[in-house]
């Protein structure tokens, strides 16, 4: 069941597929939107199964016993409203039936049906557009309810099934619990301590059924999932809570007017071969919403929101807090191999020129595609630093030191290589610890020969890979120890004063104690800890399984826009419990997702998401490590496009995107801070002042769990939650009288992002040399320079700025 995240008291929508438990009845109101394939519908007042199609829409009154089946690939959404929040819309509503089954009529009679599937239709975008439950969303619920009571209602008939419900709740929580069995009204009364007369009057009452159908109905229902496994019809029948196949028969043809066979020949011609029905693929997840927003109100959704003003204002001459730019102590350049290549070298180096990171990380050290152990001709496994050479060479060449996962595994090496990714990578145990103790004890000392111990002692070194790949099988946790504690040891070994790293955990919940705890019991404790972030979220919790493209890991975004913030919380207090809240915390790998396909990774939108996060979080931190430079990581097949949503800063052909671009604007971050706040951060630096501002806007529901129904190639900004406009008005006390230049750099879809700038060009794809090259200087910011002058008496410089959504600005300030 996919349900929308913090579900409301209210309301909220749900999908539902094939094969979900769906309850006999519930208590809310539903209304229900079949948006693909089809399914067949059973309600008590028809005594026969229905089919419904694409695009057919019915209600499901509440405490109506109904029985909604889905065939193969079908998705129906739900829109459920409690009795609460519908009796405080209108009394009177709840005391007649809704009586709204579209798949009775035909085409030519849809029109009142039309009208609820638009209302219907702008309620749910609402839903996914809006961070909160707003006045607006419940005014659209009402609208849904007015269209039921205008045109669905049954005035003729009065209902009674609602009040004093909770006196039988135990009756029907032990039916629930005890249908498979042989279950009498006997048995009831003397579990409940109610009479068996008033137990089976209240069946009829809330449920139109006396007792006996209704432990019928939930046996068959049990029956209909079974029905087309392997087991025989007595099987099923005993199985499903029937005294015997007769009677299961007979219940078939009375409540579905068909034989149990007849039924299982029905669900079996519908069904699709298993390979088709594995695949999940982008057009999918792009199309499955379209059947129903194509009802919506589109004059709704171009509606323009209100402008957000800010007055902020800030004493020069205040004290001043120190400015440590942590954010930038590492850069990501992916795998080991990557610094090998000539066009990300060329990237590293103009990175840093124009920011300056202290180290540059790199995984897959001891990768297979670096050359490091092999086999020769006569089958002997041979050792060649040669690659890693090369990459350690090039990270000094370039003024940052190196710092180093040691992973993959060698095949040569490996137990098994249990995982591969579709680069050369193996992800295993070694087959003899020892053996890889011997491969750990001599790169050390080949690294300390080289380059010597006074510069390995400036390096970071981390000993094995993240431990979360414990739960997808790649090693057990005692192997996981095993092989950490051994590497830490023999980086030790050659100088006790190097610096150790870990864990690199994504899931720090799980792991962070235990690996403390590890650390603890064989003395391996690194010295500064180190996580990771892709803003995942928790899809237990919220209830909701992705659909996602087969190219990438089908993880849905966090709706916590703050998750960095709430993550270094909660990891600062399992330091102190622990009793090393002294110790570094370093975010060693961030992005705002794990999909390498992320059509808004090219947008304004990554450059708005760094502002936001690395002017939060940089003071909690003591490094941030971005991932990566490139969007070449053959983490997954390469892309054609050159657009085509990878992590990097730079496209795969060397165009910097608008992530770099703000970057390099943070990278003239002040040392000294004057002031901060949502979407504003303010610094100086000797007769400078530097003004950032944001507007961040994050994912809507429907993107966070990949459904691409507002996204194509050309068109990325229709999936985000709806974000007002934002007038900043900076006003800066006691400035020196003078003459002041003022210049603006801002990265908006006008100016600063490369991805925009190939959108109105025409979206060439592929492109020539001439194009690349044009947009290389398209990507430079928007620049704008002025002069004001500061009145001695006043002593004031006003600042003001207009941030549309997903806006980020610079702002430089220096007496001429």
């Amino acid at each position: 069941m996919e349900e929308q995240e913090k579900k409301p008291r209210e309301f909220w929508f749900t999908l539902f597929r094939k094969g979900e438990e769906r309850p006999l009845w519930h208590p809310e109101l539903e209304i229900v939107f079949l948006m693909k394939g089809t399914g067949k519908i059973y309600f008590m007042d028809t005594k026969r199964m229905y089919t419904v199609r694409e695009e057919d829409i019915f209600v499901i009154n509440s405490f109506e016993i109904s029985n909604f089946e889905l065939e193969e690939d079908a998705i129906a959404l739900s829109l459920f409203v409690s009795l609460r929040f519908a009796a405080d819309v209108d009394p009177e509503f709840l005391q007649y039936p809704v009586n709204c089954r579209s798949y009775f009529h035909s085409d030519g009679k849809q029109e009142r049906f039309d009208r609820l599937r638009r209302e219907l239709a702008d309620t749910f975008q609402e839903q996914y557009k809006s961070r909160n439950v707003s006045l607006y969303s419940k005014s659209k619920v009402i609208a849904v309810l007015e269209e039921l009571s205008r045109y669905f209602s049954k005035k003729d008939q009065i209902l009674d099934r609602r009040s004093r419900f909770e006196s039988i709740r135990a009756v029907v929580n032990y039916v629930q619990m005890h249908y498979k069995e042989n279950i009498t009204l006997e048995n009831l009364a003397q579990h409940t301590y109610l009479s068996k007369t008033y137990i089976s009057r209240s069946f009829t009452k809330y449920f139109g059924v006396c007792f006996t159908e209704y432990v019928t109905l939930l046996r068959l229902t049990a029956a209909g999932k079974m029905i087309c496994g392997e087991k025989t019809l007595a099987e099923t029948a005993y199985e499903s809570g029937f005294p015997n196949a007769n009677a299961m028969i007979h219940a078939f043809k009375y409540h579905y007017g068909i034989t149990p066979g007849e039924y299982r020949k029905q669900k079996l011609q519908g069904a699709e071969p298993e390979a088709v029905q594995q695949i999940v693929g982008q057009e999918e997840s792009r199309d499955l919403f379209v059947s129903l927003l194509k009802y919506a109100d589109r004059a709704v959704e171009s509606e323009q929101t209100p402008e957000k003003i800010r007055n902020i204002i800030v004493d020069t001459h205040s004290r001043k807090q120190r400015n440590i730019p942590h954010w930038h102590r590492i850069l990501n350049a992916g795998y080991a191999r990557c610094v090998i290549d000539g066009t990300i070298q060329r990237e590293l180096r103009y990175l840093q020129d124009h920011v300056g990171f202290e180290y540059i990380r790199v995984k897959g050290i001891l990768g297979d595609d670096m050359c490091f152990m092999r086999r020769d001709m006569n089958g002997e496994i041979v050792t060649n630093y040669t690659y890693i050479d090369e990459v350690l060479d090039f990270i000094l060449s370039v003024n940052a030191k190196p710092m180093l996962e040691f992973s993959e595994m060698p095949e040569v090496l490996a137990e098994e290589p249990v995982f591969r990714s579709m680069r050369p990578g193996c992800f295993s145990a070694p087959l003899s610890i020892e053996r890889w103790r011997s491969v750990i004890q001599n790169l050390m000392k080949h690294l300390a020969d080289r380059y010597g111990i006074q510069k390995l002692r400036t390096w970071l070194f981390a000993p094995w890979f993240a431990p979360d790949f414990i739960k997808i099988g790649l090693c057990t946790p005692e192997e996981y120890e095993e092989i950490y504690a051994t590497s830490y040891q023999e980086i030790r070994a050659i100088n006790e004063n190097l610096l150790i790293v870990g864990p690199g955990t994504i899931d720090y919940q799980k792991y962070l104690k235990k690996f403390l705890s590890m650390c603890r019991r064989r003395q391996c404790m690194p010295d500064i800890i180190t996580f990771r972030s892709f803003a995942s979220g928790n899809e237990q919790d919220d209830e909701l399984k992705l659909i996602g493209n087969n190219e990438s890991f089908s993880t849905a975004v966090s709706a916590d826009e703050n998750l960095i913030k709430h993550a270094v919380k909660s990891i600062r207090k399992i330091l102190k419990e622990e009793g090393i809240e002294q110790y570094p915390l370093v975010l060693e790998e961030w992005s705002n997702n794990v999909w390498q396909r992320d059509l808004c990774n090219d947008t304004c939108y990554k450059s708005a998401y760094l502002f936001k996060n690395i002017l939060e979080n940089n003071q909690s931190l003591n490094a941030m490590g971005y991932f990566a430079v490139n969007d070449r990581l053959d983490e997954v097949p390469p892309s054609a496009s050159t657009f085509h949503g990878g992590f990097g800063l730079f496209t795969k052909n060397d165009i910097p995107k608008s992530a770099c671009r703000a970057l390099e604007l943070l990278g003239q971050m002040g040392d000294k801070l004057l002031a901060k706040g949502d979407g504003y951060f303010i610094t100086t630096r000797e007769n400078e002042i530097q003004i950032f501002l944001y507007n961040y806007c994050h994912y809507d529901l429907l993107y966070r769990y990949r459904h691409l129904v507002n996204m194509s190639k050309t068109e990325r900004y229709g999936v985000f939650v709806e974000k007002r406009r934002q007038a900043f008005f900076i006003r800066l006390e006691h400035m020196e009288s003078g003459r002041y230049e003022v210049r603006r750099y801002g990265i908006t879809k006008e100016g600063g992002s490369s991805f925009d700038a190939w959108v109105k060009m025409g979206a060439p794809d592929p492109m020539d040399e001439e194009e690349k090259e044009l947009l290389r200087h398209a990507s430079y910011p928007r620049y704008e320079r002025q002069q004001v002058e500061v009145n001695p008496e006043e002593g004031l410089l006003n600042v003001k700025e207009n941030l549309e959504p997903l806006d980020v600005w610079m702002v430089k300030i220096k007496k001429i």
